[in-house]
């Protein structure tokens, strides 16, 4: 399904990429393909991340070495090892940071834009409609972060939801966190009580979630201002920003051309999103208004019919009275054919068999595997047949990125 097509740009895109001579990556990939047959992007083969990891980015380098303007990479959690993107210059990249709202200097503790991307997003605020400038914070040290943001009179955060989280009670004894009246959260997935935390946290805040493909490295998602003050959920593509997005099963695919050095063509960035009806309507302006509904494989787990989601997890730690540094749930086999096994881990300061039990008793009193169906519900039915909760010094899968969901069953 095509969520927004610049046909024009894509048949100019696909042209430029079977006539390249520094890379014939595109044109390996397009035989078969011919193009006077090419009538809408979806004649186009998909492009999954295994195409990209098979092959080494000066193989798939679309510039010669001089135009390349940096070298970019993911953390690789996902993957299983760093992804590296060569990047050339890009004239404009279409996004306004401050998001439509009238902010100046924006604090910023998200590791892409503190490692990787702190060159374009700074393009980015010298191109905004209004002057911005941004504050690349320590995400190692809340406290010289918060002291910073002070210094300088900040009026806007970008961070991760767990950075957000961490950084506002020293904007509270080092600044004023009421001084911060837009929070562009992103790189994690949220439920509800951690958005209302957040909210609550910086109470003159809007907040923003904002959607970035790592392949990409930029944002090409975000709620229109509107969206931002009726409070409503959702992310819109930037058209300008994209040539083409799609939802195929559910799963966006997006076609990006601003970087010269690997442009993107039907791209499977493994995020599943779902049209909102009612926010397209009001909110849309042509174009779909998407709701997350999770990475494939890391967000939502789905096996013998029932299905977790990272957000349901974090919104079960959120409602215990007990302060968690970390946690897990592990999903598993069960004893028999079909069952599951559930293991939940969780790291605290002063942990005991009393509040294991504790945490184990709610967990199969109010934890849902979805909308209608409770714990007690799914052992009653068979399909839960243990659940284990445990204290431990570290959760047993560590990586870059914060998870909690983990999904044991091929």
């Amino acid at each position: 399904m095509i969520l927004w097509e610049d046909v024009k740009q894509c048949k100019a895109l696909i042209q430029q990429v079977q006539s390249n001579a520094y890379t014939s990556f595109y044109k390996d990939k397009f035989v078969g393909v011919c193009e006077k047959d090419i009538q809408s992007i979806e004649d186009v083969p998909l492009l999954e991340r295994k195409d990209l990891t098979e092959t080494h980015p000066s193989n798939r380098c679309f510039v010669p070495a001089e135009e390349i303007d940096f070298i970019a990479y993911t953390s690789g959690t996902t993957g299983g090892e760093p992804l590296l993107t060569y990047v050339a210059e890009v004239e404009n990249y279409f996004i306004d940071p401050a998001w439509g709202l009238e902010v100046s200097k924006l604090f910023v503790v998200y590791p892409p834009l503190n490692k990787n991307f702190g060159g374009t997003f700074i393009q980015q605020c010298r191109q905004s409609p209004s002057p911005l400038v941004p504050i690349f914070g320590d995400v190692t040290n809340m406290a010289t972060s918060a002291y910073l943001a002070g210094s300088v009179g900040c009026d806007a955060v970008y961070a991760t939801p767990s950075l957000a989280l961490s950084l506002a009670p020293y904007l509270k004894k080092y600044y004023s966190i009421e001084a911060i009246t837009f929070l562009a959260i992103s790189g994690e997935t949220i439920g509800e009580t951690k958005l209302a935390t957040l909210q609550a946290l910086y109470p003159k805040a809007y907040i923003a979630n904002l959607y970035a493909s790592s392949e990409i490295g930029q944002f090409i998602m975000g709620p229109t201002k509107q969206m931002m003050i009726d409070g409503v959920k959702g992310f819109r593509m930037l058209p300008e920003a994209v040539a083409a997005a799609e939802l195929v099963d559910g799963e966006l695919v997006i076609t990006y051309a601003l970087n010269k050095a690997f442009p993107l063509i039907r791209y499977k960035t493994g995020d599943h999103f779902e049209i909102s009806e009612s926010a397209t309507k009001k909110y849309g302006e042509g174009i779909p208004i998407l709701t997350w509904t999770g990475k494939g494989g890391v967000d939502v787990v789905r096996v013998h019919g029932v299905e977790i989601r990272t957000g349901t997890v974090d919104d079960f730690f959120d409602t215990l009275p007990q302060s968690m540094s970390a946690y897990q749930l592990h999903v598993l086999p069960g004893e028999m054919p079909g069952t599951l096994s559930l293991r939940v881990e969780y790291v605290m300061n002063s942990p005991s068999d009393v509040i294991s039990s504790l945490i184990r008793d709610r967990f199969l009193a109010d934890f849902k595997l979805s909308q209608s169906c409770r714990m007690t519900d799914a052992i009653d039915q068979g399909l839960v047949d243990s659940v284990f909760v445990q204290a431990v010094t570290e959760v047993s899968f560590v990586s870059q990125k914060r998870r909690v969901l983990i999904n044991h069953i091929v």
